[in-house]
């Protein structure tokens, strides 16, 4: 298996209380894989409701912090002691999928040594209703992964990926994505020699 999975790191009353924050989150269609044009990047492969939480450019330069943002900094401590690994975290971001909402192929990073985590953030979520997190390799599907509340999903950000939306109206799948480098190669690549 390319991805490492996690279940119940978090309580089910947490995951109410953070569902319910999503909620309120305000939603825009600026999230866009497989950008393909410059300066701004509003061309590319797919849009999803979503919002960028958190974003910094270097260790200094903070482009986004959102207020709800603490929150997922606490949650993402949490899954580093789990995985018993530190990272540089250079974004967080919301995607909110609803029916008929299906993400494409698409990678997160070119960087082999950069890494995706995926929290799968519904408080309720019925196996009917889809939803699955899918690795592809040439054009297929290689590893799904059912959406189960409180899942965690690590994998390399250059791994080619989707996640699907639910196959029932009136239902919105949500997740919330840190893209993370080790901290060691971090500090290795951006200040060779200390």
């Amino acid at each position: 298996m390319i991805c490492q999975v996690i279940d119940g790191i978090f309580d089910q009353l947490y995951i109410h209380q953070v569902d319910s924050l999503i909620r309120d989150i305000p939603l825009s269609t600026n999230n866009i894989a497989n950008r393909k044009t410059w300066p701004y990047g509003n061309e590319g492969s797919h849009r999803l409701l979503g919002q960028i939480l958190f974003d910094r450019s270097s260790i200094n330069n903070i482009k986004t912090l959102k207020p709800e943002t603490e929150t997922f900094f606490k949650m993402f401590e949490v899954i580093e002691d789990k995985l018993k690994a530190y990272f540089y975290l250079s974004q967080i971001s919301l995607n909110v999928q609803h029916s008929g909402c299906d993400g494409t192929t698409h990678c997160d990073s070119p960087d082999s040594y950069d890494h995706t985590i995926l929290l799968m953030t519904n408080s309720i979520w019925e196996k009917e209703w889809g939803g699955q997190f899918q690795l592809i390799e040439n054009d297929k599907v290689i590893e799904e992964h059912e959406y189960v509340p409180r899942r965690v999903i690590l994998l390399p950000s250059k791994h080619p990926h989707r996640g699907l939306g639910p196959n029932c109206p009136y239902v919105y799948r949500s997740s919330v994505v840190f893209r993370v480098t080790p901290l060691d190669y971090y500090l290795r690549k951006t200040y060779p020699g200390h």
